[in-house]
């Protein structure tokens, strides 16, 4: 019989040719104060540096693979049958945590919720934009808040696997459903994450993003709802029109203006 005590948090990694971001991920994990974890890591059969980088810190490494998979959702189930912990937290390559403490800090008090989730520290060129999460009300129309700033129970996740015909906006498609199916929601008031938001699969491809939320939430089945991706899709391309001709200078002023303009934001750190 095996009597090895499970961990209490799985964190997983999943990467793909991510040598140049990938170790501020692995650093942000292994160098936690806390020791009650395990960390996977589950790489797509990279052909850059990213396994030699892996590699260096193996030793603090529960376990990891490299292997050809069929996307970033196949990976993550992947990563969730191999998991042990109670609770599971996916800091994928590029992402990582916003300080040593995250984990003493979450479960410093007992946590009974099914899914945890916290704000999110928003990384661009010119700054640092803390967010937090959008009413958990709103999760019906859109992600209200960042997949690594969450800790899932593990049995809830394999209950719930990702749905891999998505390629953007399956966590979304998990969360949704196991709010509609009645599982706790807790918001820890305190930053989990940091998060480059500038190479972000979904900030790179609204419109692929747009499509997949109207494909879970439903409202794709609106009879406007072709309408108005017509529209989406022609306010994509004058926008990039537009921006082509115009200063890049004075392009990145108006979307940095727009950026703050968000109302969930709570701090903001500008570089100089």
């Amino acid at each position: 019989m095996d009597n090895i005590k499970s961990p209490l948090i799985s964190i997983i990694t999943v990467s793909y040719d991510a040598g140049s971001s990938i170790e501020q991920t692995i650093l942000s994990v292994i160098n936690q104060n806390f020791e009650d974890y395990e960390y996977i890591i589950i790489d797509g059969g990279s052909t850059d540096r990213t396994v030699e980088i892996i590699q260096k810190y193996q030793d603090k490494i529960t376990l990891w693979v490299s292997e050809p998979d069929k996307g970033i959702y196949d990976a993550m189930n992947k990563g969730i049958g191999l998991a042990k912990g109670f609770w599971v937290n996916f800091m994928n390559a590029g992402d990582s945590f916003y300080d040593l403490n995250v984990f003493n800090s979450v479960f410093s008090v007992p946590r009974t919720s099914d899914v945890i989730y916290g704000d999110n520290m928003l990384c661009y060129e010119w700054g640092e934009v803390l967010l937090s999460p959008d009413s958990l009300n709103n999760i019906d129309r859109f992600m209200v808040f960042g997949h690594q700033t969450t800790f899932t129970r593990r049995e809830l996740l394999l209950k719930h696997l990702f749905d891999c015909s998505y390629k953007i906006a399956a966590d979304y498609d998990f969360f949704l459903r196991v709010y509609k199916d009645g599982y706790s929601f807790e918001y820890v008031p305190m930053c989990i994450s940091r998060f480059s938001a500038t190479d972000g699969v979904s900030s790179n491809s609204p419109e692929i993003t747009f499509k997949e939320y109207s494909r879970i939430n439903g409202n794709d089945k609106n009879k406007k709802w072709h309408f108005v991706l017509y529209k989406l899709k022609w306010r994509f391309i004058l926008r990039k029109w537009v921006l082509f001709f115009l200063p890049s200078k004075f392009v990145e002023d108006i979307k940095r203006k727009n950026i703050l303009k968000n109302k969930l934001i709570k701090k903001v750190v500008l570089f100089e």
